[in-house]
């Protein structure tokens, strides 16, 4: 029989504490719809309970060969919340649509990182690279997550971004530094009781805010709230009469929606360098104002989006028409609003699946 100092004893309380709670939240996904944000949030709840397992004060040699399938889930967990982080906060974010050898990369290093955790137990250099490399894909989340925080129409989504970024980013990086750290200090049984407790603060949290967002129906009637399911799985397209058409628009959205549509006829929004913030400007209207009804009556959630569909339409029209066919495809971007002709090859791509030069030549083909 084991024997342990009270201090470890309060820790694996706690922590069976957090492996119930995450029981109760996968059975409440297991009830939602297949979506890839719900299979995502299965696998970061399996990756925490495989880490609330490992890191709890319980001698390695009593795990067996248990602990190896411990440390393949407990280190799978920065991939899989990059993974849940591009799919939340970046909108153009599609594994489908990898290319061959990017799956092939992703493949190889899921080879090797079952080898040196589930065949070496860890017991190599490689966990300290799987280590770094975790550490570099969380700060990338973070970044990710902070860097769309503008031009994000989603106001919960907006929130959002900020837990994160203060929230599981930090968290997760210093779990990282801490196992770069020292063996003796990082198996302390005050560091380990430390852990548990901030596990189990931010799976309450979790569990609070998803009973509230499932019980409370003024939080369920926002028309602004993330379903966290994106246009292409639901089958739904952008709206695209103009914004002043819409229907059980106020007063005063409606005046804004008419200044939008305006806006719009007269390609404002190829001007270079163009924001929400700065349109807001131009319109005089509230930011959050002008962000809820772009938002609500079109059906974006990124303010690039609008100004990408935009831009990118009136650029295939261009590149259609025999006047610009001696126009230079960067002459068109930045006459489009774009910084530079990368950013606008990029664009162009994810909307049609060519490039422009493509495009231009499938067309002159065809003449």
């Amino acid at each position: 029989m084991i024997s342990m100092p009270m201090i470890s004893l309060i820790d694996i309380l706690l922590r069976m504490m957090v492996l119930g709670q995450l029981l109760l939240l996968g059975g409440l996904l297991l009830r939602e719809p297949a979506t890839t944000l719900r299979h995502l949030l299965l696998a970061a709840g399996i990756s925490v309970a495989g880490l609330v397992m490992l890191t709890a004060p319980i001698p390695d040699q009593h795990y067996g060969l248990l602990r190896n399938l411990l440390l393949l889930l407990t280190d799978a967990f920065a991939f899989i919340f990059w993974l849940l982080i591009r799919y939340l906060f970046d909108d153009e974010f599609c594994p489908g649509k990898w290319s061959k050898p990017t799956r092939l990369a992703f493949a190889l290093a899921a080879a090797v990182y079952v080898y040196a955790l589930g065949v070496q137990a860890g017991n190599s250099p490689l966990h300290d690279v799987i280590h770094a490399l975790g550490l570099m894909l969380t700060v990338h989340a973070g970044y990710i997550a902070w860097s769309g925080f503008t031009d994000d129409l989603l106001d919960a989504r907006r929130r959002a971004r900020i837990m994160v970024v203060l929230g599981i980013s930090v968290y997760s990086a210093v779990l990282v530094l801490f196992e770069l750290a020292d063996e003796h200090f990082r198996n302390t049984a005050v560091f380990g009781l430390a852990n548990a407790i901030v596990l189990l603060s931010i799976i309450s949290f979790a569990m609070s805010r998803l009973f509230r967002l499932r019980h409370d129906p003024a939080q369920r009637e926002q028309p602004d709230t993330d379903t966290g399911i994106k246009p292409s799985e639901t089958g739904m397209t952008i709206p695209a009469m103009p914004l002043s058409t819409t229907t059980s628009l106020s007063s005063i959205d409606s005046a804004l929606a008419q200044s939008l549509d305006a806006f719009i006829a007269r390609q404002g929004y190829h001007q270079n360098g163009l924001t929400i913030s700065s349109l807001a400007g131009q319109l005089a209207c509230p930011e959050h104002r002008l962000r809820r009804l772009i938002n609500q009556t079109r059906g974006y959630r990124n303010f690039n989006g609008l100004l990408n569909d935009l831009r990118i339409e009136d650029a295939k029209a261009r590149l259609s028409d025999p006047a610009y066919d001696s126009t230079p495809i960067l002459s068109l971007a930045l006459d489009l609003g774009y910084d530079s002709i990368g950013p606008f090859n990029r664009a162009f791509k994810t909307k049609t699946a060519q490039t422009p030069g493509e495009f231009r030549r499938s067309i002159q083909n065809r003449r």
